[in-house]
């Protein structure tokens, strides 16, 4: 696989259904926003996975009870919002494989751990922004060999390691039932 491609699939892959909406899109719509955000941290060091400076992305979030939902185009991710209304944390993961099993060989498979947590600007359904930290933690997963990918040029600093992220994000678009 190619690093451009892999770069997609391990940073990116960075996403109920409520009163006759898209399963894609569970509870009350709170808009689309546009999230900036800086590095903190990148212990990785790997060229492979197109770590920047400067990373900015489009995400929806929708809300149900206590439930806020990271909505990546891709997938409704379940996260939790405390009891203030407003904080909130997501858990999710995915593993990809850089080089598949040859024969007696292990391929080389990385689990990547995501996480974030934050704060919306509004216990409500009408929320114009949120602040947010976005972590992604790389490891080998058991009974894989990724020797080659560790200490070479565009591989990984080391394994594991983690990339980190903070940001803010402003609503770019409303929710339909607050556009009406």
């Amino acid at each position: 696989m190619r690093p451009h491609v892999v770069c997609a699939i391990l940073l990116l892959c960075t996403g109920c259904i409520g009163r006759g909406q898209d399963a894609h899109e569970p509870g009350d719509r709170l808009g689309t926003f546009h999230v900036t955000s800086g590095l903190k941290r990148d212990t990785c060091q790997a060229a492979l996975l197109g770590v920047t400076n400067d990373w900015q992305f489009d995400v929806k979030l929708s809300r149900q009870a206590d439930t806020l939902y990271w909505l990546n185009g891709e997938e409704a991710i379940p996260g939790s919002i405390a009891k203030d209304g407003t904080s909130f944390s997501f858990e999710s993961g995915v593993e990809v494989t850089l080089q598949a099993a040859q024969g007696a060989r292990p391929g080389c498979v990385i689990t990547r751990a995501d996480s974030a947590s934050g704060a919306l600007g509004s216990s409500t359904t009408d929320v114009p922004s949120f602040k947010v930290d976005l972590g992604f933690g790389y490891a080998v997963k058991p009974g894989s060999e990724c020797a080659g990918w560790v200490g070479v040029q565009g591989g990984f600093a080391s394994l594991p390691c983690s990339v980190s992220y903070s940001g803010s994000a402003k609503r770019t678009a409303l929710p339909t039932a607050l556009a009406d």
